[in-house]
């Protein structure tokens, strides 16, 4: 069959994603089969950091795709919409502050760049709805995580395995949600302050640009060292598992398995 215009402008999905995706679902099993509590402890880290890149490209996309749509077509040439995860990649903001967040805080740290050209985008409302998707991309990864996991919790079988599998998605919808409500935040270089920042004056908006990369470092900084400041994380990222009927004491068993070096 000749492929029609539609199928050469549609991208593929990328074989980075499609590995990844195995992966994360062989982790799961591997998980369920885990012969002891230190192989099962290792694959809920390695399980859940899986799944936590999955959970960033699918933010990124939500991007991408918005942007695309709302006349940003340099989008495409970048590869952003195959959703490969080396083409969301920046050493800094992509690997090293969001694995210490994970690892050190349990907090979903934003994980991934994507560089939208805001002056392609036909309004500013759709500026404004490019930067709100990520959050709904990461939304809908949450709300996904908890269907699986009662999906599995509900299943006839009732073995440590499937426990610590359930325990991992538990964490994993956990890390989505402060993710969720972190990117929120209208704090300059997060998604919450992408959503205002078009209607925002260019007297005030320009200025602050230059000043995103230290902001989110500040944040990073103060989420760890202030407890006072991570409690603007957890209590509303708590509050929406509890929604979710999400066990809190199922979320603490993940993140203890997850740290399987303590």
């Amino acid at each position: 069959m000749t492929p029609t215009i539609a199928d050469e402008a549609r991208p593929a999905v990328s074989r980075n994603a499609l590995l990844l995706l195995a992966g994360w679902i062989v982790a799961g099993a591997a998980l369920i089969a885990a012969p002891n509590e230190l192989a099962g402890r290792v694959l809920t880290f390695v399980f859940v950091l899986l799944g936590w890149v999955l959970a960033v490209m699918a933010h990124e996309f939500g991007h991408a795709f918005v942007a695309y749509k709302a006349g940003d077509h340099t989008i495409r040439a970048k590869g952003y919409l195959t959703l490969d995860p080396l083409k969301y990649v920046d050493l800094g903001v992509s690997i090293v502050i969001p694995i210490l967040a994970v690892t050190l805080g349990g907090i979903g740290f934003p994980g991934g760049a994507v560089y939208l050209r805001e002056d392609l985008m036909r309004t500013r409302g759709l500026r404004a709805l490019a930067s709100l998707a990520g959050p709904l991309g990461t939304l809908l990864v949450f709300l996904l995580l908890i269907a699986a996991l009662w999906a599995v919790a509900l299943s006839p079988l009732d073995t440590p395995g499937v426990r610590l599998l359930c325990d991992a998605l538990a964490f994993l919808a956990f890390l989505q949600a402060t993710a969720f409500v972190l990117n929120l935040m209208p704090v300059p270089g997060l998604d919450g302050y992408g959503v205002i920042r078009p209607f925002l004056p260019a007297a005030i908006a320009q200025p602050l640009r230059r000043f995103e990369g230290l902001a989110i470092l500040a944040l990073f900084l103060a989420i760890f060292l202030i407890p006072q400041a991570s409690l603007l994380i957890f209590a509303p990222a708590l509050f929406l598992t509890d929604i979710a009927g999400l066990p809190r004491e199922m979320i603490q068993a993940g993140w203890d398995a997850f740290r399987f070096w303590s």
